[in-house]
């Protein structure tokens, strides 16, 4: 269904037989495990879409993308409709996450900068740059605040509510 690459595919936490792609063909695309073809497509980045999220918490039926627009979009799935653009970053974005037990949207870009967004009120809260070149991935660890960012020169983890990194690994070791 699409028609340039696809750059991430995320399952649906709350229903594991829907997923989600984002391509370079600037849409998202939801589809059934078992179906041929998308269920429906959600259009509005002005470039590639680099990475997609579900929301994994609550009832809201949201998923999350970023692209090569430098944008972060919220979507609501079950209305098929961009509810938010989040504005900020100056280059590509490259990964997005809901984190799942905090109230926050992470993104991450290849300006170098991680955003943390508020969740509800999709209102920039923080943004960090451990200079350590582009930001390429996102990881959280489920049951803590603990937040990993993997960039070009290295990875690092973080505890959200501290401003010290928990570790990092960088060309120094």
């Amino acid at each position: 269904g699409h028609t340039h690459y696809v750059m991430q595919i995320e399952i649906n936490p709350k229903d594991p037989n829907t997923f989600a792609t984002a391509s370079l063909d600037r849409t998202v695309r939801v589809w059934g495990v078992t179906a041929n073809l998308a269920h429906f497509t959600l259009e509005g980045h002005e470039r590639g879409v680099n990475c997609v999220s579900y929301f994994g918490g609550g009832d809201r039926p949201f998923l999350i993308s970023g692209g090569d627009d430098s944008l972060v979009k919220i979507w609501d799935y079950q209305a098929k409709a961009c509810i938010a653009t989040l504005e900020g970053h100056t280059s590509n974005v490259s990964a997005v996450l809901f984190h799942p037990r905090l109230p926050i949207i992470l993104s991450g870009s290849e300006d170098g900068t991680i955003r943390i967004w508020h969740s509800t009120t999709f209102r920039l809260e923080n943004t960090f740059n451990y200079g350590m070149e582009r930001c390429w991935a996102l990881g959280v660890h489920h049951e803590s605040n603990k937040v990993a960012i993997g960039y070009d020169e290295g990875s690092i983890m973080l505890q959200l509510g501290q401003e010290e990194p928990v570790m990092s690994m960088d060309g120094s070791g």
